[in-house]
């Protein structure tokens, strides 16, 4: 197929913005593809001739690497680019690689944005054969829930196009839509100093959230719900929240909240679940609506 039409739009600018969707609290880095690059890009797309109804598997979610978002600036139009599937957003079919090549040309070209340690990881990641299609929702048994106030699981309000992208796992976590992207401290006049635990955690103590050794205790009304910090050690943070029906849920950065762990099973309690990159766990928390973030 020939997407060379579509580019040479006077509608569409030739320069084109790629995101790589790997952080969850801090702003993913992106870097931006010039006329030369975005039209080495449409040719790489169009020499795909294999057809999926299979999404990309980053779209929902999880930690670590998920994929590239290429937009068109200029156009509200954008690409998706995971696991060896092209979501071409206007399409109402994917495209599907028989490996990840343009994934790994969008790392190989923006390969001067990101540090050695995101480098690493998305390159373990690359060197793994495409597996579309294989993230799954699974099943386990949830343990109690001692809060009143936890909220009810409701993932598809947190989903939608005007919702997703502005809000992050601290919103998530506090249930709290600001659409600002919210960062511990920010409100509170103490930002986080570096992204580990004592980086963070006192930064988010300081909005008005309070550290706990579990979340057995039991919380009347008013008393606030339980979450949890973790950490990708120098490079990001993460929130988890306990819902009503007493297992966690979470939103990696701008993609979509879930309720489930990077091996797709669900969370009973996140000190223990697959977390990714995301390998020291820093403390249960307790927060309540009256918290402020931004």
């Amino acid at each position: 197929m020939s997407l060379a039409p579509l580019l040479a739009s006077p509608t569409l600018s030739m320069t084109l913005k790629v995101t790589m969707h790997v952080y969850s609290g801090r702003p993913d880095p992106f870097f931006y593809l010039p006329a030369d690059g975005a039209q080495e890009l449409v040719e790489r797309i169009g020499r795909i001739s294999t057809e999926s109804s299979v999404p990309p598997p980053g779209k929902a979610g999880g930690l670590g690497y998920r994929g590239f978002s290429i937009g068109f600036v200029d156009s509200p139009l954008s690409w998706f680019v995971h696991e060896g599937i092209v979501d071409l957003g206007h399409a109402a079919e994917n495209l599907m690689e028989g490996g990840r090549e343009i994934e790994q040309w969008l790392f190989d070209v923006g390969s001067t944005v990101w540090g050695s340690v995101v480098g690493s990881h998305v390159a373990d990641s690359l060197a793994k054969p495409a597996q579309p299609g294989s993230s799954s929702a699974g099943s386990g048994g949830c343990p109690r829930c001692n809060a009143v106030d936890a909220p009810p699981l409701n993932l598809a309000i947190w989903n939608t196009p005007t919702v997703q992208p502005k809000n992050n796992c601290y919103n998530y976590a506090n249930n709290q839509m600001t659409n600002t992207f919210a960062q511990p401290g920010n409100a509170s006049g103490k930002p986080i100093t570096s992204e580990s635990c004592s980086g963070v955690q006192p930064s988010a103590e300081s909005d008005g959230l309070v550290a706990t050794s579990n979340f057995s205790g039991a919380l009347a009304k008013n008393q606030g719900f339980y979450v949890a910090l973790v950490i990708w050690p120098g490079e990001d943070f993460h929130w988890y929240r306990q819902d009503s029906n007493g297992c966690w849920s979470h939103k990696p950065g701008k993609t979509a909240a879930r309720n489930t762990d990077n091996k797709g099973a669900a969370i009973s309690d996140p000190k223990t679940c697959d977390r990714g990159p995301y390998t020291d766990f820093c403390s249960f928390m307790i927060t309540k609506s009256t918290v402020k973030i931004s």
